[in-house]
């Protein structure tokens, strides 16, 4: 019975027997001894700190008075100059560190503008080296085409003086492409050297000079003349001859204008193609070339002028009458009748603008009166 009512030992009271009286008392002792110690050190802490803020309040006090004086004989409005001073200078220094830090900022961007402005520079240096190379490699590829171009013309040129070889020409159906080619080489030739015309020894004027050539051979057929006053691709090309004419100088020693009066003469006298050019640059143009010949100049230019003016005066309309009563000086064209060579055409351009003038004159009476 004493067995079972005796209680089994826990394992609380096992921990308990295996700990001695002299441990516990030993553990207690150490920790209040540690809370002790820690808690003079926070002690010491504080004073510390406050020692140190003591003595930087001295300092601020002695600066103050070193600078100010006594506190005590300070009064209200030295104080309030004092922290407007006090504001002034925090200002100017808050400033000052602004102005610092725009001074950074700013020679950042200098140095970031002058690294681009150096890529740059030697970007575009680059880039005008290959413009150079290009244009370099356009003159030459264009140099090249001339000579091409002047040389296969030429021969084209010769070959149209046959009958036959026009005829042949004319059938073709490439005749259309052709011609648009005409007008693209005529239109540049002009664009390049309307100001100033280069000289006949260059492949460009002589490759020009071959296509008015083809086109003159070509206009003395009916086929031709029709082709070059009612298709389009040839008006094209007359249009770009006559541009051709207007811009050439009279003084330039080459058969340019010749050979381009030629062709317009051509085409002017058959198929109402001397509708084309009832144009006033172009009669003041063969009106000024005209007025320059003497007796010792007459040259074949200045003849196939007086011609396309001649055939420009047959069967004049209104508007042609206008323009040659604008732009031709009768004077002048009698002066013409003194010599050999441009007697007998000079007296018929006379007598054309003179019947013309006659009967538009007493059309334009007639309107007149109708009106009054």
């Amino acid at each position: 019975m004493d067995n079972k009512s005796t209680k089994k030992p826990s394992i609380f009271d096992n921990l308990l027997d295996e700990t001695n009286d002299g441990d516990i008392e030993n553990t207690t002792h150490d920790v209040f001894k540690s809370n002790k110690q820690n808690k003079l050190n926070s002690q010491n802490t504080i004073l510390n700190q406050s020692n140190n803020c003591d003595v930087m309040l001295k300092a601020f006090d002695d600066a103050f008075e070193t600078i100010y004086g006594d506190c005590d004989d300070i009064s209200f409005i030295q104080v309030q100059q004092i922290s407007e001073e006090l504001q002034t200078n925090c200002v100017n220094l808050i400033n000052m560190v602004e102005n610092q830090n725009n001074s950074i900022e700013i020679e950042q961007l200098r140095s970031k503008y002058n690294l681009l402005e150096n890529e740059s520079g030697t970007t575009i240096r680059k880039l005008q080296h290959q413009i150079e190379e290009l244009n370099l490699e356009l003159k030459q590829q264009s140099s090249l085409n001339s000579i091409i171009g002047s040389t296969f013309s030429y021969y084209l040129w010769e070959a149209t003086q046959i009958s036959a070889v026009v005829d042949m020409v004319l059938q073709k159906d490439k005749l259309t492409n052709m011609a648009k080619l005409m007008s693209s080489i005529l239109g540049s030739f002009i664009e390049s050297y309307s100001n100033m015309m280069p000289s006949i020894k260059t492949y460009e004027t002589k490759f020009v000079l071959n296509i008015l050539g083809i086109v003159a051979n070509l206009t003395t057929t009916q086929a031709g003349c029709h082709f070059f006053s009612q298709v389009i691709d040839g008006i094209n090309v007359i249009n770009a001859i006559m541009s051709l004419v207007l811009c050439t100088p009279s003084s330039l020693k080459n058969n340019l204008k010749k050979v381009g009066y030629a062709a317009l003469y051509n085409v002017s006298i058959q198929f109402n193609g001397h509708l084309l050019m009832e144009n006033n640059k172009l009669i003041e143009t063969l009106h000024n070339d005209i007025k320059t010949i003497t007796n010792k100049n007459i040259n074949d230019m200045l003849l196939f002028a007086l011609k396309l003016l001649h055939s420009l005066s047959r069967d004049i309309n209104e508007s042609m009458y206008i323009i040659l009563k604008n732009q031709i000086n009768l004077q002048e064209i009698l002066k013409l009748t003194r010599y050999t060579k441009t007697e007998l055409i000079s007296r018929k351009i006379y007598e054309n603008i003179s019947i013309a003038s006659e009967k538009y004159n007493d059309i334009f009476e007639k309107v007149s009166e109708k009106y009054e």
